[in-house]
């Protein structure tokens, strides 16, 4: 016998329809105050602060089934519950923020004429060389998240977010809705390398596009070449994992199907890769000295 998968979706209309009261979002924000305990009718009203217990008794049964759970122990968020909260927080729906340029400490791993920069705009973190303008990543972050950390490390933060991002794509997880997400790599009309990689969403669209090379950058393999040359690459901001290359290369293999070689020095060691035509590493090997 077959194990069969079954899913229930219910109109989206109908679920944000849910939403539409203020007192509904109190008690969903007020669930997240101990995400990991039940909490009973009587202290979660408190905690939300309405008096008229029908009132509250009401909209808190129109969130149970889709945003509320209901058990013997209490009331507790669903996955959807929390991660609408988790939404509100990060200021998805709810907050607008801008950050003037501010430069890093470190320079550009590309030109090392001048300090990289880092600013963020219209939901967008965007790092760059304003000299050379080989380095520059740019991709979203929650705006709802900048007033969590100092403006100096600011930069790093983005990194760490996109980082983290990536790996969550190259895993074929989209960040955007949780669909399944699939890579491939495809030549460039306007840029100078035989490859880069593609990841797309199969429900929603959502796409990311990077070089070549970053599959490599969460393979074990890779991560370990790193750490034997004293760079902790899962920690290290990626300008310093580059700046600490002694040489980087991705050359064609095959064009149909497209297939490149990544090939990366450091101390005299080297650490070669095959991506395929899926953009995920298809080999590695290191070569040391």
């Amino acid at each position: 016998m077959t194990a069969a998968v079954h899913v229930e979706r219910a109109p989206p209309e109908d679920v944000f329809s849910l939403l539409g009261n203020e007192l509904r979002v109190d008690i969903l924000e007020a669930l997240a105050e101990t995400p990991d305990e039940p909490v009973s009718f009587s202290t979660l009203r408190e905690r939300v602060g309405e008096h008229d217990s029908g009132k509250f008794n009401y909209h808190l049964g129109k969130l149970v089934g889709q945003f509320v759970r209901h058990t013997d122990d209490g009331y507790e968020l669903t996955l959807a519950g929390a991660q609408l909260v988790g939404a509100l927080f990060s200021g998805t729906y709810t907050a607008d923020a801008e950050l003037d340029p501010v430069e890093v400490d470190d320079p550009c791993p590309s030109c090392g004429e001048s300090p990289l920069v880092a600013e963020y705009e219209d939901e967008y973190a965007h790092t760059y060389c304003p000299s050379c303008g080989e380095w520059e990543n740019r991709f979203s972050f929650p705006p709802g998240a900048l007033d969590q950390y100092d403006v100096d490390d600011l930069p790093a933060t983005f990194d760490r977010w996109m980082r983290s991002t990536f790996q969550r794509v190259v895993s074929g997880f989209c960040p955007v809705c949780a669909g399944r997400m699939d890579g491939e790599l495809f030549a460039p009309d306007d840029r100078d390398e035989p490859a880069r990689a593609r990841f797309e969403c199969a429900r929603c669209g959502d796409a990311a596009y990077a070089s070549a090379g970053t599959p490599l950058l969460f393979h074990p393999g890779m991560l370990g070449f790193y750490y034997d040359h004293g760079v902790d690459a899962t920690a290290t901001p990626t300008w310093r994992v580059t700046a600490a290359q002694d040489d980087y290369s991705v050359d064609l293999v095959t064009e149909d199907p497209l297939r490149v070689r990544v090939e990366v020095e450091v101390d005299g060691d080297t650490a070669t890769a095959v991506v395929d035509e899926n953009a995920t590493v298809a080999s590695f090997e290191r070569s040391d000295r």
